[in-house]
């Protein structure tokens, strides 16, 4: 019955072959009589190699029906399409071999020497015999040969090398592609969207690939590169392997000293460009261009200062008091406040002196010169900023 079902698809296919170039063959069996001819120019493969280079001439591979051992590969596809490669003008060869029906498919039977879905085309045993011995060029592949312009990696063994030329798995690409786009724009998926959109309860799940990348292969002739590619329009989906991106959890420092090295952890970077900026402007004049450029450093190094304080004070409210050594009250009072009160004029010179000195210490590791002078300055810039900070939390109170 799959048989008869096959025959009845493959003259469907080849009666619309006829149709549109009804002066080229006279008969039906005549397409077959070139179809066999024309089927050694192609090979059937799940591996091919022009995915790597569009020029390259090796040959591909086809694998199926091997353990996949646990890793995920084209093993992994119980039944994996088929892809062609070879010559684009004979992919109609191609697609006759691919026809199924009835849980048959011409090629599998053509490979176990059995025509007999194409012998209602001909009564001619000899020439059924020529159809099969034709058609199954496409599956011999000829010799195992590869290309400069493919990829190739000689590995040792023994005293010599073996030659490894990894090809494109273009049938577990296809699996991946239909997948894909089944998740994305099948019926499903919309309905999911709209019931999404809509804050509707629903049944169906969204499913979303998060940095989706979509490569191309072939330019405007993606059927040079294999049949399966044809099918996809030359696109490819490219999963995103990005490592996560972890976030630690916010916890209290344990000191004054802790406080201090979390914190320059963070500005590490900024640190190391003013230091890099003020050791090169050392014996210039102190023009408008470098003010300009070392307070806009000091800036960024005040801004970071200020927002790993807000994310302190987002901690629940009392954990200084839980600090093995305590900071001073006026640290406490800003990143740990506990009364609802503003920082004071005294506080907030205190924090500002406590930023001077600490950046001092790292600036005079490299840049002698820097001293007393630049601590105020420091001091004054933070306390300035502190002060503003206040009084932005207070109109917004």
């Amino acid at each position: 019955m799959g048989v008869d079902q096959l025959s009845s698809v493959i003259d469907d296919y080849i009666s619309a072959r006829l149709e549109a170039k009804p002066d080229k063959w006279p008969s039906k069996g005549d397409w077959l009589d070139e179809a066999a001819k024309r089927a050694k120019q192609i090979t059937l493969v799940t591996h091919a190699p022009k995915f790597t280079h569009g020029d390259a001439r090796g040959i591909g591979a086809r694998v199926e029906g091997q353990e996949g051992e646990g890793f995920l590969s084209t093993a992994s596809l119980t039944a994996p399409a088929i892809d062609v490669i070879g010559n684009a003008a004979a992919l109609d060869v191609a697609n006759l071999l691919l026809l199924e029906a009835g849980g048959k498919r011409l090629v599998d039977l053509i490979e176990d020497g059995d025509a007999s879905p194409l012998a209602a085309f001909t009564k001619d045993k000899a020439q059924l015999a020529t159809w099969c011995d034709g058609l199954s060029q496409a599956l011999v592949g000829g010799t195992l040969t590869t290309h400069t312009l493919a990829k190739q990696t000689y590995f040792p063994v023994d005293e010599g090398y073996h030659l490894l030329s990894p090809l494109f798995a273009s049938s577990l690409c296809h699996a991946l592609y239909q997948r894909i786009d089944q998740a994305r724009f099948g019926d499903e998926a919309k309905a999911a969207r709209d019931a999404r959109r809509k804050n509707e309860c629903s049944d169906l799940s969204v499913v979303d690939f998060p940095h989706l990348a979509e490569q191309h292969f072939g330019g405007t002739k993606p059927q040079n590169v294999s049949l399966l590619n044809s099918k996809r329009y030359g696109r490819a989906y490219l999963l995103s392997c990005q490592p996560p991106a972890w976030q630690k959890r916010l916890t209290a420092p344990e000191s004054d000293e802790h406080f201090w090295k979390r914190y320059e952890h963070r500005v590490a970077g900024t640190l190391y460009e003013l230091i890099h900026f003020l050791k090169s402007v050392e014996r210039a004049d102190n023009n408008d261009e470098i003010k300009q450029r070392r307070a806009g450093l000091v800036d960024d190094l005040m801004g970071a200062l200020l927002n790993y304080g807000a994310e302190l004070r987002s901690l629940p409210s009392g954990w200084s008091r839980a600090m093995s050594e305590p900071m001073s009250d006026a640290f406490c009072h800003w990143l740990d406040p506990m009364d609802g009160q503003p920082l004071s004029d005294k506080e907030a010179n205190q924090i500002a002196l406590a930023f001077g000195r600490w950046l001092n210490q790292r600036l005079q590791k490299r840049l002698a010169h820097v001293g007393d002078a630049e601590l105020h300055v420091w001091r004054r810039l933070l306390a300035r900023q502190l002060r503003l900070l206040q009084l932005d939390l207070e109109g917004w109170a």
